[in-house]
């Protein structure tokens, strides 16, 4: 074997020419290529370097004057290896190195003189994208017309060749084009399945129609513990009897490739590939089913072993199909995957995750989650064990101890407004007048009347008529009535605060002349130094509290300042607010709070009792669960 040096473009540095691939048929000398006949075996050939001897045989024949020739087709990276010699495959053909080279480099035929009256004419054969290689002839220079010739000769006896290569290479595209639509046929169809049952169905069937196989079957693993399988499907079968002999032995051999993860063939193979070596259970099968060769393929996917496909034939698989089944083996996993996930219940989603997740966190990998969940379970194991105070949270409002409210004395109209809300008063101060002029005119005619009646009861009592005296007596009677009602109306007419406090609603200075009915609330007083704080508990923690619990209030306007409050009383009306039902609890005021202010709002919390951090931190979700168990029937 002899290396071609290398020249300017990548794709043909390291070119080798090495010994050709012949067989024991074909002539080693001159006198035997001369008398040979290449057409005979051009047309006789059953392999590619067969093919190659003749068709080299029969060019260097062709043209006058050739004394040897080399075909160089190219294998694999930048490296050319020779096909076929003539006449003698032990000739030395290095010195044919340097013009091959150039051939390909240049990609175009190329002729070199040497001294000796010979020449060497090579020519590269170029298909549509590729080179397949270069033929290299040496041949005696009789003037430049006849190595002219003979280069055109070796340009159409090349085309021939190219030809030939084009056909081999569009026959491997389409058998490459079938086997990847036959392999989306198969996923596709698996995946438009609804159950895993429907889907393995389809995907043996399908398999078997298409590739020259007697039987696909198809298994999935079962439990870790004894590394058992199920058989999903056979080709063919609408149902069968799995404990038959000959179902019971391909399940051993499906169980086998599962296990070692390996492809599995019988009869065995020495290509290279990585395969297990114990086949013992395929072979039995192989004997039990008269078959010619089978393959038992396992179907891994993301690390976990899903489970087997078997494919048996009359004849041992070829290279081309073995590849096609190992590709197909790769993508039918991770559907199988799929399906059998999908048709999973909520319980076993749960626990194929809890799985995943053991797994994940037994396995040497992924030391980061290790340490969170390490972290996480140490945190939640203190969290069980400390105990602390549980502290009921609820919104609440400041509202005054005693209360009083002021209101209109009598139908009539505002006269002054002395004061409004937030102003300080103190017992008997005038908060607002009514307009007296109206009462003030009815007590004048009161009067009047009263007199009247005074004078007629007079005069009946100087008659002397019983009658009339009492007519007169009860006149008189009724205009004293009137009088003095008008009179109590005239005395209410200023509106005097109660006690001493501040004013915490109530506004009338907008609404001097404006006209009031008896009995509207015009202000509401509170005391100054007595204060409770109405809290409004979540139904979900009204079962905590008890009268006399003690607690904190945190006000929004003076968030810097705590104050104590004591539970003094608990409403047991629940209340319908934005959506929740709350419960209102009064909470007395402990200490002092002189920049406390009426209907100021903040939080408050009591203390409920002692409980763990994990109970103070999920006791509502635990209730929330519980309730939501109960009301679907579980």
């Amino acid at each position: 074997m002899t290396t071609v040096p290398g020249g300017g473009r990548p794709a043909v540095v390291g070119a080798v020419v090495s010994e050709p691939r012949l067989g024991s048929s074909f002539s080693s000398s001159t006198q035997a290529g001369a008398t040979t006949d290449f057409w005979s075996l051009l047309v006789n050939a059953r392999t590619s370097d067969q093919l190659c001897q003749a068709w080299l045989g029969i060019l260097c024949q062709w043209i006058p004057g050739t004394q040897a020739g080399l075909l160089l087709l190219h294998e694999e990276g930048d490296r050319y290896a020779a096909a076929a010699v003539w006449p003698d495959q032990k000739r030395d053909m290095s010195h044919m190195s340097g013009v091959a080279q150039e051939a390909l480099l240049e990609r175009r035929g190329v002729v070199r003189d040497e001294s000796s009256g010979m020449a060497q004419c090579a020519y590269p054969l170029l298909g549509a994208d590729k080179a397949y290689g270069v033929v290299v002839l040496h041949v005696v220079a009789r003037g430049e017309t006849a190595v002219r010739d003979a280069l055109r000769l070796l340009h159409w006896g090349a085309g021939w060749l190219v030809g030939l290569f084009d056909k081999r290479q569009l026959l491997d595209c389409e058998r490459r084009l079938n086997r990847s639509a036959l392999l989306q046929d198969i996923l596709l169809g698996a995946l438009a399945e609804r159950h895993e049952d429907e889907a393995a169905r389809w995907i043996v069937n399908r398999l078997a129609e298409a590739l020259p196989c007697r039987h696909v079957m198809l298994a999935r693993a079962g439990g870790a513990a004894d590394a058992s399988v199920e058989l999903l499907s056979v080709s063919g079968s609408a149902g069968f009897e799995a404990r038959a002999n000959l179902l019971a032995a391909a399940r051993e051999a499906l169980r086998e490739a599962t296990v070692t993860g390996e492809m599995q063939c019988y009869p065995p193979v020495s290509d290279g590939s990585s395969q297990s070596l114990l086949i013992d259970a395929l072979a039995d099968y192989c004997r039990e089913a008269q078959a010619g060769g089978a393959l038992a393929l396992p179907l891994v996917s993301q690390g976990r072993k899903l489970g087997a496909l078997l494919v048996e034939s009359e004849k041992p698989f070829d290279v081309d199909t073995r590849g096609f089944l190992q590709t197909l083996s790769l993508a039918l996993a991770p559907c199988i995957d799929v399906q059998s996930t999908a048709g999973r219940g909520l319980l076993e989603h749960a626990r194929s995750s809890t799985r995943d997740a053991l797994r994940t966190l037994a396995g040497p990998r992924h030391p980061g989650l290790k340490l969170i969940a390490g972290v996480t379970l140490l945190a939640l194991v203190g969290a069980a064990l400390i105990q602390t105070d549980f502290r009921v949270r609820a919104p609440a409002t400041v509202e005054g101890q005693l209360q009083r409210v002021a209101v209109a004395p009598f139908d009539g109209y505002i006269a002054v407004a002395a004061v409004r809300a937030g102003d300080t008063v103190h017992a008997g101060d005038v908060l607002a007048r009514m307009d007296d002029r109206d009462l003030k005119l009815a007590e004048a005619k009161a009067a009047a009347d009263e007199e009247l009646a005074d004078r007629k009861l007079r005069e009946a009592m100087g008659r002397g008529d019983a009658v009339a005296v009492r007519i007169a007596q009860a006149d008189a009677e009724q205009s004293h009535a009137e009088l003095a009602l008008v009179r109590e109306k005239l005395s209410r007419a200023a509106i005097t605060a109660p006690f001493e406090g501040r004013v915490v609603k109530g506004d009338l200075s907008q609404q001097l002349g404006a006209p009031v009915e008896q009995g509207k609330v015009l202000f509401e007083i509170a005391p100054m130094n007595a204060w409770r704080v109405v809290l409004k508990v979540d139904e979900r923690d009204i079962v905590h509290l008890r009268d006399g619990q003690r607690g904190e209030l945190v006000l929004a306007g003076l968030a810097g300042e705590h104050f104590g409050i004591r539970v003094s009383k608990i409403f047991p009306v629940a209340q319908a607010e934005e959506g929740r039902n709350t419960f209102r609890v009064e909470a007395q005021l402990l200490g002092g709070g002189s920049a406390i202010q009426p209907g100021m709002e903040g939080v408050g919390k009591v203390q409920a009792g002692e409980h763990s951090l994990l109970w103070i931190g999920f006791h509502r979700l635990f209730y929330w669960a519980r309730y939501t168990a109960w009301t679907i029937g579980l």
